[in-house]
C-alpha cells in the first residue's frame, strides 16, 4: 500500500525555493528597474509606482497600462487590459489546485497572488519529483517579489540621473520582455496565425479604435483567432 503524500510548508522548503530563484530574481530586478524608469517618465508618483508593483506584481500588465496613464484615468481600458494580459495566471493557479487544497486560511490566496511563471515552473518541478513542501513556491515567490520591488524603487529613484534611458538600452526592456514572454509560449508555426492577427489589430487606425483600447482589442483579436484555430488542429 502506497503511503499518502505529506503536504508541508517548512523553512527548508523556503530556502530551497529561494536558492532556486536567484537567477530569476536577477532578471526580475532588471525588469523592475526598467518599470521604475518607465513609471517616472509618465509622472507616476513613487508611492503609486511601488503600490502597483507590490499589489499587481505582473510586469507585462504593468508595462501594458503605462501608455494609458493620463488624466483623467481611462479606468475601463486599464482594467480590461490588465485582465487580458494576466488571464494566463488563471490557468497557472488552476494547475496548483491539487496542491493548494491541502492548506487552509490565507495561504492559498497569498500564494496565488504572488504567482509568476518562473516561480510556478520551479514549484511544479519540485512537485513532479514527489516533493510536497509548499515552502518551495513561497520562498521562490518571496525572493522574486522582494527584488522586483527593490528594482522598481531603484529604477524610479535613479531615473533623473540616467538622463535618456535609451543610452542604457532601458527603452528596450519592455520590447525584450514581451518578446521573451511570447517566444516562451511558442508551440509551432501555427501560432503565427493568432500572433499575426493580434499584430495587425494594433495597426487599426485611431479613427476606428482609440489608442487606449488598442492593447485590449489586439488581445481579444488574437485570443479569438487562437480559439477558432485550436479546434481545427
Amino acid at each position: 500500500m502506497t503511503a499518502p503524500d505529506v503536504y508541508t510548508l517548512t523553512r527548508r522548503g523556503l530556502w530551497q525555493g529561494a536558492r532556486a530563484s536567484v537567477p530569476l530574481g536577477v532578471a526580475s530586478a532588471v525588469l523592475g528597474a526598467g518599470f521604475g524608469v518607465a513609471a517616472r517618465q509618465v509622472d507616476l508618483a513613487l508611492w503609486a509606482t511601488l503600490f502597483m508593483s507590490g499589489s499587481v506584481f505582473a510586469g507585462a500588465a504593468q508595462f501594458a497600462v503605462l501608455p494609458l496613464w493620463s488624466a483623467p484615468l481611462p479606468l475601463a481600458p486599464i482594467w480590461f487590459s490588465t485582465f487580458a494580459v494576466n488571464a494566463r495566471f488563471a490557468l497557472l493557479s488552476a494547475s496548483l489546485t491539487s496542491w493548494l487544497r491541502h492548506y487552509r486560511g490565507a495561504t492559498p490566496w497569498v500564494v496565488s497572488g504572488l504567482l509568476g511563471e518562473g516561480q510556478w515552473a520551479i514549484a511544479m518541478g519540485a512537485y513532479a519529483r514527489g516533493e510536497r513542501d509548499l515552502g518551495v513556491l513561497v520562498g521562490s515567490s518571496a525572493v522574486v517579489w522582494l527584488v522586483w520591488m527593490a528594482g522598481t524603487a531603484t529604477g524610479y529613484l535613479a531615473a533623473p540621473s540616467l538622463g535618456d534611458p535609451r543610452r542604457f538600452g532601458l527603452d528596450l526592456v519592455l520590447v525584450l520582455f514581451f518578446a521573451s514572454t511570447l517566444t516562451s509560449g511558442w508551440r509551432g508555426p501555427k501560432d503565427l496565425v493568432p500572433w499575426g492577427a493580434a499584430a495587425l489589430a494594433t495597426r487599426i487606425p485611431a479613427s476606428i479604435v482609440a489608442p487606449k483600447w488598442q492593447v485590449l482589442v489586439a488581445a481579444l483579436v488574437g485570443a479569438s483567432v487562437g480559439a477558432w484555430r485550436d479546434p481545427r488542429r
